[in-house]
Formats: structure tokens, C-alpha cells, sequence
């Protein structure tokens, strides 16, 4: 699922991306590449180059993700780009740098262009985390975080490098919640991964990408997520959970009692 398929008609309410941008280090010098949607700032040692390659990328992505599950956003998303890995970290207060990038309090924190390139991770780590950042405030109006994390996953890309994980039990929508808390970093992070992905996967071939990624333009603040996954599966939400379970079980082979 990459950006340029051929896009869905936009559902007429759209989702808003509310400001909340946490303030950078004072005295950082950074320059700033302005987008329509995005500020992209990058500090003094970062190539214009490779800022510009991030700022045309998040706009293509941008402007498919909008038609897809009806985003957008009124003030522009910050984006910073680090010079290198250690200033990343010290910034989103990572203990470990396995992530190339994070959407963290407002931001889309990125790691050096050239490393993420060079790791083969660039389009992946971009698409991961704007998902993440546009769905934002739907979680604040009710979305699950494991449904937020499922379509990040599926939308960048990230499924075809992932394999099954080994005695994974899940049997209900709220175990994937309990395993993001409990498993932050690989590998078990990417059996976490994995399932989310293959989550998404399970709504897109029950009900196709319209109604799959229709389920975000429901969480407006008055629908629980009962209500959502009948309005768009025509089944209550423990019905639609337990032929998840099943689906789950027959990839990895084992169901949590």
C-alpha cells in the first residue's frame, strides 16, 4: 500500500489535526522547508536536499492518506530532521534507536535521511509515522490505539518483511493493546507487528479499503467503537472480534485461554 494507488471518493466529514507541537531545544538552529500541510524543520548539517526529500514525500502521502480515510489538517505538522542519531534520541527521549523515526506530542521526529536510506527504511518510517500523527486525534475521540497502530503498520509497507511469530495467544482486540505497553522493541516488537498488520489486512478482505479505513471517519467523539465496527460490518463488535481470533489463530497458531 503504497501512495499514487488510485484514491477512494472522500467521505464529506473529515478528521482534524489538532496543534499540540512540543518546542525544540533552545538555541537549535534549524531551517525550514514550508510545505501546504507541513513545516519541515531540519537543523544546521542536514542537506536541503534531503529535507526536500521529506517534505515532497509527506505531501504525496498526505494527499493519499486524505482521500483514503478522509484526514486533514488545519495547522501544518512539524517535522524535524536530526543531524544524527544521537541528537534523535536525546530529543524523543529514546533509549534505543530502532525506530527511524517517531510522531511524538505534535512532531514527526526523523532520524538522518541518508541513515534511513541507507537502512532501506525511508518510505516505510515516513508513511508509519504520518499515520500515526493523522490518526492522532482520532484516538482522542475513541478510536482504539491497537486500530490506529494496525493501519500505520499496513500502510507502510512494513507487513512484507515481517514473519509469524511463535506461540503468539491473542483472543480479543484488547490483547493487542496489552502487547504494544508490554513490548516496545524488537524483536518481540515486531511480533506485535505483525499481528496489528495482519489485523488490518483481516477488516480490508471482510469489507474492502473503503469500509476498512471508513471505520476512522466514525470516531467523532459520540460513536463508541460498538458502534462503529456495526455500522460498517453490519455485526456487533464481539462477532466481528471472534472471527479475528480465529483468523489470527491460523497464522500463528495459538490462541490466549
Amino acid at each position: 500500500m503504497k501512495p499514487g494507488n488510485l484514491p477512494l471518493a472522500v467521505a464529506a466529514a473529515v478528521l482534524v489535526l489538532a496543534p499540540g507541537a512540543v518546542p525544540h531545544a533552545a538555541g537549535q538552529s534549524y531551517q525550514t522547508i514550508k510545505t501546504t500541510h507541513f513545516d519541515v524543520k531540519y537543523e544546521k548539517g542536514v542537506a536541503e536536499e534531503d529535507a526536500r526529500k521529506v517534505a515532497d514525500y509527506l505531501q504525496e502521502d498526505f494527499k493519499y492518506l486524505s482521500q483514503k480515510i478522509g484526514v486533514d489538517i488545519r495547522t501544518p505538522m512539524e517535522v524535524r530532521i536530526y543531524t544524527n542519531v544521537g541528537r534523535f534520541q536525546s530529543e524523543t527521549k529514546q533509549k534505543k534507536a530502532w525506530r527511524g523515526g517517531l510522531y511524538q506530542r505534535g512532531v514527526l521526529h526523523l532520524q538522518p535521511v541518508t541513515a534511513l536510506v541507507q537502512r532501506e527504511i525511508f518510505e516505510r518510517t515516513v508513511s508509519y509515522e504520518l499515520a500515526m500523527g493523522l490518526l492522532d486525534p482520532v484516538v482522542r475521540n475513541g478510536c482504539p490505539r491497537w486500530l490506529r497502530e494496525s493501519f500505520a503498520v499496513y500502510h507502510s509497507g512494513e507487513m512484507a518483511g515481517l514473519r509469524p511469530p511463535v506461540g503468539a495467544r491473542l483472543s480479543s482486540f484488547a490483547d493487542l493493546d496489552q502487547d504494544i505497553q508490554e513490548y516496545p522493541d524488537p524483536p518481540q516488537r515486531d511480533d506485535v507487528h505483525f499481528v496489528l498488520g495482519q489485523t488490518m489486512k483481516f477488516f480490508v478482505d471482510k469489507g474492502g479499503e473503503e469500509k476498512a479505513f471508513g471505520l476512522f471517519r466514525q470516531f467523532n467523539g459520540t460513536h463508541g467503537v460498538e458502534t462503529v465496527f456495526r455500522n460498517t460490518f453490519a455485526q456487533e463488535y464481539a462477532a466481528v472480534e471472534k472471527e479475528w481470533a480465529a483468523h489470527i489463530a491460523s497464522l500463528v497458531g495459538s490462541i490466549r485461554k
